[in-house]
């Protein structure tokens, strides 16, 4: 109790002579700066200005120093090869295209893709995407539009295990494509991402249900809808709801697509429904004079027409919309897909260079000749490495900033020499017969950790942040040290081994 009491008188203390200081350093700096003020009242007006406004450049001065140490600067992305903000065209997919072809990227998905579109474009085309759940009915719907077509129809469902694609020409002649995708629960994932770039290509979308929408169903048509299309959800097997049942089914899901703050939505931006009969065939009990009983298969009748009708109303009244989503969701998909291509093939790229510099500095620690010289070796390795790193990620930096950097690491290093001299040694021991050479193994599978680390580390925060920063690269680089360290340790030490046996190798065929 005692301690706790003069702890207790202590905090107060120094929370009185905290008070007291700060009142004091307040009243002292409001005298100064009134004194000051009253002095600079008599000064001829041009002074009396420069000097106010030498004193004020000083404070925003600070103000902004301060602002950029607490947050930083904003980096642009280095994926983006024009202004952020401008609208993509196809002049600048084609300029970056070649960019990256330059760099040793495959671009024929991406030519391929924008060829596509210039056929689409030039033949006036509509792009329809077909969604939904196995056995809703959209290949019978298609089927229904195009009788003739070649539509496989499986009365169990999930007949559509591809994209599939159907080109129509409605009754006024426009030229619809219309792509029958895989059911959501029948394509088991794989297909998913096909999916969701056929949503971002197409123009119109078509989610066709057979029944109440479910949870899944309804996440499904919010994403879709999240494009920007114009959209349908259909209801196949319309005989099955009533007049009054078709009125509250609209009103209850467009409901759903309501602005959250209550506003008065647009009613040509929320999704159509409509009631259509597929036809397809159905299973049904026939009973016999006789009173037996069998299963068989009989044709629904077919009724579209609200489908066709719909169509040709979102084609008539939104033209102008469609023919700009044609183009710029194509340009959207072929960013999205290089920037995801450029991230996948920069990994890549960095997994070698890192690999080349790991080896190479153990290859140094072995072939280093007297004490220190291994230590300039690796600094050129390291300032190799890092600029090789930047220059893939198209990071521009100076050989002071490369210094600086290894400087800055260098000091998290010494922290965790002693810890991986000790893994390095324990990791070789698995490796019998290496003799007196054992120490410069050690060191050369330590060189192996801290390059491998420190490689994937600036890798890492090139890729995250767009520039060389020290302090978030230093933070990943403890991290990746001390992380996975045993197996890291037994990979190293087969390289190193295996290259101390080569040397010898050829070092026995030149004695003899």
């Amino acid at each position: 109790m005692k301690v706790k009491s003069k702890l207790r008188g202590l905090l107060v203390g120094a929370v009185i002579f905290i008070t007291l200081a700060l009142l004091y350093f307040m009243l002292s700096a409001t005298r100064v700066l009134l004194d000051t003020w009253d002095r600079m009242q008599t000064l001829p007006s041009p002074v009396f200005y420069s000097i106010a406004a030498l004193l004020l450049g000083v404070a925003l001065s600070s103000v902004y120093i301060v602002a950029k140490l607490v947050w930083g600067g904003r980096q642009s992305s280095p994926h983006a090869t024009r202004h952020d903000g401008e609208p993509l065209t196809e002049a600048s997919l084609e300029e970056e295209i070649r960019h990256i072809e330059q760099a040793g990227m495959d671009t024929a998905q991406f030519r391929e893709e924008l060829e596509k579109l210039r056929a689409r474009r030039d033949s006036g085309q509509i792009h329809i995407a077909f969604f939904g759940d196995v056995s809703t009915g959209k290949s019978s719907i298609i089927k229904a539009l195009l009788p003739d077509a070649n539509v496989e129809v499986n009365l169990r469902g999930g007949s559509t295990r591809e994209i599939k694609e159907y080109v129509w020409y409605t009754p006024v002649g426009d030229q619809l494509l219309l792509v029958d995708l895989p059911g959501r629960n029948e394509a088991e994932g794989t297909l998913d991402e096909m999916a969701r770039d056929e949503a971002i290509r197409a123009q119109i979308v078509v989610y066709v249900v057979d029944s109440d929408i479910n949870r899944t169903q309804m996440q499904d048509i919010w994403e879709l809808y999240s494009f920007g299309k114009p959209m349908i959800i259909a209801f196949n097997k319309s005989d099955l709801y009533s007049p009054a049942e078709k009125k509250q089914l609209t009103e209850r899901i467009q409901s759903r697509f309501k602005p959250e703050d209550g506003s008065k939505q647009n009613k040509a931006l929320l999704p159509a429904v409509i009631f259509i009969q597929a036809g397809g065939t159905e299973e049904v009990v026939k009973v016999s004079a006789d009173g037996t009983e069998m299963l068989v298969q009989r044709q629904r009748q077919t009724e579209v027409s609200a489908l066709t009708q719909q169509l040709q109303k979102e084609i008539d009244t939104r033209m102008e919309l469609l023919e700009h989503l044609r183009d710029a969701s194509v340009f959207s998909l072929v960013q999205r897909k290089m920037d995801d291509s450029r991230d996948e093939f920069r990994r890549f790229k960095a997994g070698q260079i890192v690999r080349s510099s790991t080896r190479n500095a153990m290859l140094g620690a072995m072939a280093a000749i007297s004490p220190g010289t291994d230590i300039v070796i690796q600094g050129v390795i390291g300032a190799r490495m890092v600029k090789q790193l930047c220059d893939l990620y198209d990071v521009k930096v100076t050989q002071l900033d490369i210094d600086n950097f290894l400087d800055f690491s260098q000091g998290q290093v010494k922290k965790s020499i002693p810890l991986i001299l000790a893994v390095a040694g324990n990791g070789l021991k698995a490796f019998p017969g290496i003799g007196t050479v054992a120490g410069g193994l050690v060191h050369a599978v330590a060189y192996g950790l801290i390059f491998d680390a420190l490689g994937h580390s600036v890798a890492l925060t090139l890729e995250q942040r767009g520039a060389l920063k020290a302090a978030p690269t230093a933070l990943t680089f403890r991290e990746m040290l001390s992380g996975n360290l045993e197996e890291r340790t037994k990979a190293l030490a087969r390289v190193a081994f295996d290259q101390y046996k080569q040397k010898q190798k050829e070092e026995r065929s030149s004695r003899s």
